[in-house]
């Protein structure tokens, strides 16, 4: 999504606000994850991570614009690392395990001596502070409470267990709720006016039906057939992993995960095929055989996950290992990387979506999110992308950043952590609307490939595309030739390139993003002009765009910050 100063490290560890943030699986039982789409898409219990790393263009805010703060000299996440390492007491209690009642917790709820905890374990917040991108004040909202549910509802994905390593306190003491009856029994007594006092009844909220599964098999195929019954269903919401002949097919359906979990029959080539009937969300995984002919007796036998439909939020975020295919250079200071998926999973990652990766730095582990991006803008895309086997990333490096210097040096075969996708872009507004116009700064182009792609490849799209492309200088801009030759072949697409740093030679627009070039670079503002309208960049940036959006008169159903 993009990259630039300003952003937190590990997604500002947690952003205990109500806005939302930008920057181990049993064996055979590949990976759930978390995938959300905006309105209906994917329902608003779908987890959204926040966004990456310092200096990285990779975070965004929402739509209300969330503030961040400038860290001290010295407050990078490499300091905070080092200062971990430096054997320095973080406990604040002398490095002894305490067990930690409510009431002793409650009593550390100031910004000089702040404890929180989190599932259980208690962590002293107090050096941390100064190192929390988000500022103190967002920090605090934790101080003193048991803050899982708040943590969970931003940042789940974040392994806080390392990053507070050094910060343990001890254990809290778990509580037996009291249930008071006086009260009860006090309007019980009072029954001799009005008759007898019924008893509280509690509702308990409906949850979705699980969905119905069923199979059928042709002399080559095994068809898994799931009736989803949601109307926005796609093949990409339909992850599938498969070890031997144990086979997992996860299910993104709205809010909700459903599992497919088999001990197949018999075997079962490599190639899969999901198909979805978009009026009623039928979605059907086909299977081939590998002994065509064969008759399966049964489909086989169902194991731990199988029929579990479970709510995205309940359940943890777990990782594939992936290996490094190639690596490719795009401008000086970025590359793009081709991620091999293990061999039997199929994982398509939807449009403005975006995966995490983790790796442990100076035995701490640090986690960054990149946008799936395409092998090219102007060229075949290849089979391996449409069949969900490879994930190419567009990464900016930073020399003295925490995770990219690594990224930096990874080479073909090397091994590197990738989770299932997430997000909150609803791909079917670009069929709803007639202009398409994307601000993007840095590496906030990457979320734009393939809303590019996906508009001016889809022969039923007439939409009209413009990308306004903020860069310093000339040879920051990413896949500028490829930018060009679109606007070559085109006539419905556009871009615009403004510096902030051009050098003489530099002949087209310089400036920043301002409300007279955003007001310029839009179409006129009609009743049916059907406009939608992305930004990704630095937290800034985006929060202009935002604001800029608004001041027009856009509402938001035609505006979209990429934010994870």
């Amino acid at each position: 999504m993009s990259q630039k100063p300003g952003c937190c490290f590990l997604g500002c560890l947690f952003q205990l606000c109500s806005s939302k943030s930008q920057e181990k699986s049993k064996k055979g039982s590949p990976t759930p994850s978390s995938s959300s789409l905006d309105f209906k898409m994917a329902g608003k219990d779908f987890l959204q991570p926040s966004f990456p790393a310092l200096n990285s263009q990779q975070r965004l805010s929402d739509a209300k614009g969330r503030n961040k703060v400038e860290l001290k000299p010295g407050r990078s996440l490499m300091d905070w690392i080092r200062l971990g390492r430096s054997g320095e007491d973080l406990t604040g209690v002398g490095g002894k395990v305490l067990e930690v009642d409510v009431e002793e917790l409650a009593k550390h709820n100031q910004k000089n001596d702040a404890w929180i905890a989190l599932r259980g374990k208690v962590y002293n917040i107090t050096p941390y502070m100064e190192y929390h991108p988000g500022g103190e004040e967002e920090l605090m909202r934790g101080a003193g409470i048991e803050g899982t549910q708040l943590f969970d509802e931003v940042h789940k994905w974040v392994n806080y267990e390392s990053m507070l390593e050094k910060c343990f306190v001890g254990k809290l003491k778990s509580t037996t709720p009291v249930h008071r009856r006086e009260s009860l029994a006090k309007t019980n007594s009072a029954d001799s006016k009005n008759g007898p006092v019924p008893p509280p009844s509690f509702k308990v909220p409906e949850s979705p039906s699980v969905p119905k599964f069923d199979w059928f098999q042709t002399k080559t195929n095994v068809t898994l057939v799931v009736y989803t019954k949601w109307k926005l269903m796609k093949p990409e919401f339909v992850v599938i992993d498969r070890q031997g002949n144990n086979f997992l097919a996860t299910l993104y359906i709205e809010d909700f995960i459903y599992y497919l979990h088999i001990e197949l029959a018999e075997a079962i080539s490599l190639n899969y095929e999901v198909k979805v009937n978009k009026d009623t969300g039928k979605t059907d995984i086909i299977l081939t055989k590998e002994k065509p002919e064969q008759q399966w007796p049964s489909l086989g036998k169902h194991l731990e996950k199988h029929n579990r439909h479970v709510k995205v939020k309940d359940q943890a975020i777990e990782y594939r290992t992936c290996c490094v295919e190639s690596v490719s250079q795009v401008t000086h200071d970025s590359k793009l990387l081709c991620l091999a998926l293990p061999e039997g999973t199929r994982m398509c990652v939807p449009v403005g979506h975006h995966v995490h990766i983790r790796h442990k730095v100076s035995g701490m582990e640090v986690v960054r999110s990149y946008t799936a991006v395409l092998p090219t803008l102007t060229g075949e895309q290849g089979i391996r992308v449409k069949a969900g086997t490879v994930i190419y990333l567009m990464i900016k490096i930073y020399k003295h950043g925490a995770l990219t210097p690594w990224i930096d040096s990874l080479k073909e075969g090397d091994p590197v952590k990738v989770s299932t996708f997430t997000g909150d872009f609803n791909e079917d507004r670009l069929s709803v609307c007639q202009n398409l116009v994307m601000f993007a700064a840095g590496t906030g182009f990457t979320p734009m490939v393939r809303l590019i792609h996906r508009s001016l490849e889809d022969p039923k799209s007439s939409l009209n595309v413009r990308l306004v492309f903020f860069n310093k200088k000339f040879e920051d801009i990413l896949w500028y030739d490829q930018l060009q030759s679109l606007a070559e072949k085109h006539d419905r697409f556009s871009c615009d390139y403004i510096l902030s740093e051009a050098d003489s030679n530099w002949s087209g627009k310089t400036g920043r993003i301002t409300l007279d070039l955003m007001k310029a670079s839009l179409p006129q503002q009609t009743e049916k002009s059907n406009l939608l309208t992305c930004a990704c960049g630095p937290t800034p940036f985006t929060n202009l765009v935002t604001q800029f959006s608004k001041e027009l008169g856009y509402s938001e159903r035609e505006y979209h910050a990429f934010q994870g």
